[in-house]
């Protein structure tokens, strides 16, 4: 597993001003069993990272077909608080798992940002698939001004 993450450990990093996304896979037998994507956008100076994390949900449920909402949760990433949704919906007839943190971040240049980490697995988010997620989750290391 840490080779998976060693290699885009620049990830999380650096947030940029602009809308950015970054997908990473990771299988044992050529198939995507299971994806992580980094997505960063803007967000309000007033956002809160559990409103915004329940108007997510929110929208999950409006646009996904099947869409149900395992847990929600409050937990730190390198000291900031988060929100971790794990949800489950149809797609192609087949039921997918993701595990999706959130994060709000306040950047005295670009403003307020959201950084979106969203583990995905097909058919299941096994406890392997967990480990691993956390692991990245759990690497997290945010650029700090000095």
């Amino acid at each position: 597993m840490s080779s998976f993450f060693d290699r885009y450990g620049c990830i999380a990093r650096h947030i940029k001003k602009d809308r950015a996304m970054n997908l990473l896979t990771h299988s044992n037998n050529g198939d995507s069993e299971f994806t992580f994507v980094v997505s960063r956008s803007s967000a309000q100076p007033d956002d809160k990272v559990h409103t915004v994390a329940a108007k997510k949900a929110r929208e999950l449920e409006i646009t996904l077909t099947d869409f149900h909402l395992e847990s929600s949760q409050m937990l730190e990433v390198d000291g900031y608080p988060a929100v971790e949704l794990f949800y489950q919906f149809k797609n192609d007839n087949r039921i997918i798992y993701q595990r999706q943190t959130l994060i709000l971040l306040d950047d005295a240049v670009a403003g307020k940002k959201m950084v979106s980490y969203v583990g995905t697995c097909p058919g299941e988010f096994s406890e392997y698939h967990q480990k691993q997620y956390q692991e990245i989750i759990q690497s997290i290391k945010f650029h700090r001004a000095k």
